[in-house]
């Protein structure tokens, strides 16, 4: 029989995301809702304003929801494809505003009004009716009666700021305040902040931080799991769970599913490295959501630390002693508390952020269920469609459509849950209101009669079916069947990956497939299969190493032609054997710039005995890495931001490690302290002439006999001198003039807004809230779009071709260019190049899905340089980064693409579009460069000289590191200069350059950056073949075996070439069993210790059988049918018992 309708006017206290969907519930149910909302919109938490409200939500500029469009939608309205997916908090207003119009719901809010208080009336056990006081924003007050009341003041109002656990806190100078007071970052530029506490805001009020800060300190107690949005090739993460992956883990215990998810998570960075591992395991804490803090950790930016212990001045301590000083602020990232002061505590009491609700929702001693709570949750996952749920349920008890349980039930339901609560999770007040989203939302579907039927759909839709059992269980699930059923919820569950796709297909692209034989690939895996069984057969190595040594010469040879280009493994003659003409004496060298080649190169004029003079245009060393707020004419220019891509370990001078305590990827003032370190070590100053211009070098008149050089400079005060040096090293880069290729871009004369080229860049701030286009997807592009997109409404990332993009965090967290080694290098060597791509590919598209994210191009991995970024695919699925096709014109202030799409309204263009190099001092017939290109011996030295007597050091666009190159560079150089070394004939250099350049044409797509492209290791060994001091491998692995390991299994740091030959350093040994240690110095900021659970495997045998038995029920699907009725009474029993059974492990 039908249950009598026990409300009709129904109270709905807050108009943020819960009380819209209440508003709409209680129409759905013919019920009359009347909104009361204190602030002067709808929104609550997502309501950004500059300054923040008492008693009201707060968030700042940037923030960006965790959760995806797709999941956090109501069940009903989807979230419009063209929207993010995941947004900017000004999208969530868009969206709210939109099912607000499209819902009518806005003529039954009340804006600026508060509630004061809720009683029950005088007979409510009767009519189980309230009585509501409210307050407009003119003082007026009003009573009100109404048959039920649903509360939807969220969780975030209150902030819990514990001060008296930071004893001192009275006497610090600096500021402080709650996160919730936190807007934007700009006012904190080069300061030192300290941020406590590791959830999400603490993460992502860190990462923005850091961008603009000296040093920013994450503090926490327990550490914390890490989370990313950007999911396997990229999808949005929380997309990837399905019911049937929820089922087959609900059969393992706990324990052992926490250890699957913490492997999953330590393989993107290892948690213990990187200081943040907690004690607990995964799933026992509310895990934080952050793509970006990863890579600011390992570049030293965010340094994570254990609790404050105390404060004393400017300086704070933490708990294991250490103290960080001149501290400017510290922001409470302490999360919040929940109150309901308008209720009698005897409706609902809170102690300890803690409260008795009934499945989160209603209180259990009222005599009427009449008054809800909405919204009053912390999920793993989405909250819109939880609250959509709760106010569903609730509605329909108003509504006398469904019953409660007795008392009695509900506190034993109530006392149930807080056990395991506390049986799972850690001792914390953020997790007292943790549930985990599908299993929640299919017990309040339960209730309210509208939980998807598996088994029905697999009889009567199968296609259906399978896309609700293995996809991703998206709200729409729960309009399929029961009470408010949706005619467009099938629709939307079959469109919904179009969603995901459409805001990021910005850009058409084309992917290339090769095709190749089979062949090749078989005889080369065999051959690299061959090869590592040598290798790994460490035992017998020495026996079989005469037999084979010629074999592997001949391999030597044969390898670089087939990979192109290749790497030589084996040199010929032992270490420290060279050949040349003999020591000739002193020879004064000219250095032409004190960057980081010419600091080597002063060195390595020192070390083979020769005078060097470097004459620096500028005040100081450091080139291209010494920041300087304004550009200055034909010197390199950087913004603030800059970190180099390349890790510590692997770029530096191979007889000088850089500090351990120095981060693995070095903000540009890190470079600098080491560029000063590396010259005041070896006394390079001295030889240096600062603030002077090379004017002109020319060849002196009897150069073919002296080899002598005519140089010309000129002081910052305009004094002129001449000189006569019996060599030269052009130091100068290819950083210095930048190409602006203004004529490719029509109407650019009519735009209104500003536009420079990225040297010109320096800080985001100016760009506050506008409309941006950066044109080139180089590093310095993806850079400055990724920095820019945090100010601005709207970055447009612009490229002719699209790009691959590589991480600096690799496997585990470690460096990416620390994953190479000589061993991997040799088995890539033996794959055809089309393979070596695919693989390459297949490994990136594994991070991110290059042609989802609109960046795809359609050459090969290995055709271009790569830009390397472990931000942009955060950037651009969340909407912040769009990326375009080239521009084809501009047209006042708008810009056209080549696809026809326009986007209007642009106050800035950068235009990231690379640099042109030359050599303006010297004659063109020294060096001619021609569209970006010049014909130089290996990259270094001028075939066309009558004596080999001048040399270009750093002209090189490496795969990898260019410090380590510009010293092997020199140190060739300066031992040819020394008459140690000879040259070739010019005929056989040019034959040489020749055959690179035809490579690299084969190789790469045209392009100027192309010009002077190298491979790290294939390059450096080749320039150390000539100056003799390649690492013999089979020589180590015969003389001291662990270091041969090392070599060859290890990352190819500079310091191997220091074990043998000319310029052989005593440390190298030391350098290369002490390189991982230094690797990770830098984040041993936090002591973790991690507690191993132990369990016994037959739990997990148990477990793993029955998901094999019910995976094999799933994947039979011809026969199903047959055994649907037989098993259904079984499946029934396991949806109840398997949440149970994991919760008890």
């Amino acid at each position: 029989c039908k249950i009598r309708s026990m409300a009709r006017r129904v109270a709905v206290i807050g108009g943020g995301s819960s009380g819209l969907t209440c508003i709409k519930c209680c129409l759905d149910e013919g019920l009359e809702p009347v909104c009361f909302e204190s602030s002067e919109d709808i929104g609550g938490l997502w309501r950004f304003k500059e300054n923040p409200e008492a008693d009201r939500a707060s968030i700042y500029h940037s923030v960006i929801i965790n959760t995806s469009k797709e999941m956090m939608c109501f069940s009903d309205f989807p979230i419009p494809g063209r929207f993010p997916n995941f947004m900017h908090h000004s999208y969530i207003m868009d969206y709210f505003h939109m099912y607000a119009e499209h819902f009518q719901l806005m003529r039954y809010i009340r804006l600026q009004t508060k509630v004061l208080q809720i009683t029950p009336r005088p007979d409510f056990a009767h009519a189980g009716q309230w009585d509501i006081e409210t307050e407009d924003n003119k003082g007026n007050r009003e009573k009100h009666v109404f048959d039920a009341v649903l509360v939807c003041t969220g969780h975030h109002c209150h902030p819990h700021l514990p001060l008296k656990d930071f004893p001192g806190l009275d006497t610090f100078k600096g500021k402080y305040f709650h996160s919730r007071d936190y807007k934007t970052p700009e006012e904190w530029r080069d300061k030192r902040v300290v941020v406590i506490g590791i959830g999400n805001s603490g993460g992502d009020i860190a990462v923005e931080l850091s961008r603009m800060t000296k040093q920013v300190f994450l503090s926490t107690r327990r550490g914390s799991w890490i989370l990313n949005r950007v999911g396997p090739e990229g999808i949005p993460v929380d997309m990837v769970f399905s019911r049937a992956k929820r089922m087959m883990l609900g059969l393992l215990p706990l324990t052992v599913m926490g250890n699957l998810r913490e492997k999953m998570v330590n393989q993107r960075f290892n948690h213990a490295l990187y200081g943040l591992q907690p004690k607990h395991r995964l799933f026992s804490q509310h895990p934080m959501v952050n793509d970006d803090l990863p890579n600011r950790i390992i570049s030293g930016t965010v340094i994570v630390k254990p609790n404050v212990s105390k404060v004393r001045g400017s300086s704070v301590i933490f708990e294991d002693g250490t103290v960080e000083d001149n501290i400017d602020l510290v922001v409470f990232a302490t999360g919040y508390t929940f109150s309901f002061p308008f209720l009698p505590d005897h409706v609902i009491s809170v102690t300890g952020n803690k409260t008795s609700l009934y499945k989160h929702v209603f209180p259990p001693g009222l005599e009427k269920p009449t008054l809800a709570v909405i919204g009053l949750i912390q999920p793993l996952g989405a909250i819109m469609p939880i609250s959509e749920m709760q106010a569903r349920w609730a509605t329909r008890v108003f509504k006398g459509l469904l019953k409660l349980p007795s008392k009695t039930m509900m506190l034993k339901d109530i006392k149930g849950k807080e056990e395991r609560m506390a049986q799972r999770y850690v001792t914390s007040q953020r997790h007292t209101i943790q549930v985990d989203y599908l299993p929640y939302m299919d017990e309040l579907a339960m209730q309210v009669g509208v939980r998807p039927n598996i088994l029905w759909l697999f009889l009567t839709d199968p296609s259906l079916c399978w896309k609700v059992m293995f996809g991703p269980v998206t709200p729409y699930q729960y309009r399929l069947c029961g009470p408010g059923r949706w005619e467009g919820a099938r629709q939307a569950i079959f469109t919904q990956w179009e969603r995901v796709a459409q805001p990021m297909k910005t850009r058409d692209v084309h992917m290339e497939k090769s095709h190749h034989s089979s062949l090749p690939l078989l005889l080369s895996v065999s051959a690299a299969a061959l090869l590592s069984a040598a290798y790994y057969t460490r035992a017998s190595l020495t026996s079989i190493l005469p037999d084979i040594s010629s074999h592997l010469d001949w391999l030597a040879a044969y390898l670089p032609r087939l990979a192109e280009p290749g790497w030589v493994m084996w040199p010929a003659g032992k270490p420290g054997t060279c050949k040349g003409r003999p020591l000739l004496g002193l020879v004064p060298g000219s250095v032409i710039g004190g960057g980081s080649s010419g600091l080597a190169c002063i060195k390595c004029c020192l070390d083979e005995g020769l005078e060097p003079v470097c004459f620096e245009s500028s005040e100081e060393i450091g080139g291209l890495w010494r920041f300087k707020e304004n550009p200055e004419a034909d010197r390199a220019s950087i913004y603030h931001s800059v970190i180099i891509n390349t890790s510590k370990e692997m770029m530096c001078f191979s007889d000088f490690p850089i500090p351990g305590q120095f981060p693995n990827f070095m903000h540009n003032s890190y470079i600098m302290d080491y560029f000063h370190m590396y010259a005041e070590h070896f006394q390079l100053t001295r030889y240096i002439r600062f603030q002077t211009k090379v004017l002109q070098i020319t060849p002196r008149p009897d150069f073919a006999h002296s080899g002598q050089w005519d140089i010309e400079t000129e002081d910052n005060k305009g004094n002129r001198e001449k000189h006569v040096f019996d060599a030269v090293l052009v130091c100068t880069g290819h950083h210095c003039h930048p190409h602006l290729p203004l004529k490719d871009f029509p109407g650019l004369d009519t735009f209104k807004g500003k536009y420079f080229h990225s040297r010109d860049y320096k800080t985001p701030e100016e760009w506050r809230d506008k409309r941006v286009v950066v044109i080139g997807i180089g590093n310095s592009g993806g850079d400055i779009a990724v920095e820019l997109s945090r100010m601005t409404k709207q970055v447009f990332l612009s490229t002719r071709r699209g790009s691959w993009i590589l991480n600096r965090v690799g496997p585990n967290g470690i460096p990416l260019d620390m994953v190479f080694t000589r061993a991997s290098h040799s088995m890539q060597a033996f794959l055809p190049y089309s393979v070596l791509s695919g693989l390459g590919e297949k490994a990136l598209n594994q991070r991110f899905n290059h042609s989802l994210y609109g960046v795809q191009p359609k050459h090969r991995l290995f055709s271009q340089h790569p830009m390397v970024n472990d931000d942009l695919p955060n950037r651009i699925i969340s909407g912040t980064v769009l990326i375009k096709p080239n521009v084809s014109e501009f047209r006042g202030s708008s810009v056209i693409f080549e696809d026809g799409t326009v986007e209007d309204n642009i106050d800035l263009v950068v235009f990231a579009t690379g640099y042109t190099f030359s050599f303006p001092f010297l004659p063109d017939h020294v060096i001619s460069v021609t569209g970006n290109k010049t014909s130089l011996y290996k990259h270094v030295f001028p075939p066309g000289l009558e004596k080999p007597t001048l040399a270009v050091i750093g002209l090189i666009q490496p795969l990898g590191a260019i410090m380590p190159i510009s010293e092997m560079q020199a140190r060739w150089a300066t031992r040819v200069f020394k008459g140690l070394l000879k040259l070739p004939s010019m005929r056989t250099m040019l034959k040489d350059i020749k055959g690179k350049e035809e490579r690299m044409a084969k190789r790469y797509v045209t392009s100027q950056r192309h010009t002077i492209q190298v491979d790290y290791l294939p390059y450096m060994d080749e320039l150390a073949m000539q100056v003799g001091v390649r690492p013999n491998i089979l020589w180590l692995f015969l003389t001291d075996p662990s270091l041969g390991w090392k070599v060859m299994f290890g990352p190819v740091t500079p310091y191997q070439y220091r074990l043998c030959g000319p310029g052989r350093w005593e440390g190298a040994r030391q350098a290369i069993f002490t390189q991982w240690e230094r690797m990770a110095q830098p984040m041993k900021t936090r002591d973790v210790h991690m507690e191993k659970s132990h369990h016994s495997s037959l739990p997990l045998l148990l477990s793993v059988s029955a998901a094999a038995l019910l995976s094999a029920a799933y994947y039979t699907r011809a026969s199903l049918t047959s055994i649907l009725p037989d098993i259904s009474s079984h499946l029934d029993w396991l949806a109840a018992y398997l949440p149970r059974l994991a919760s008890r492990q």
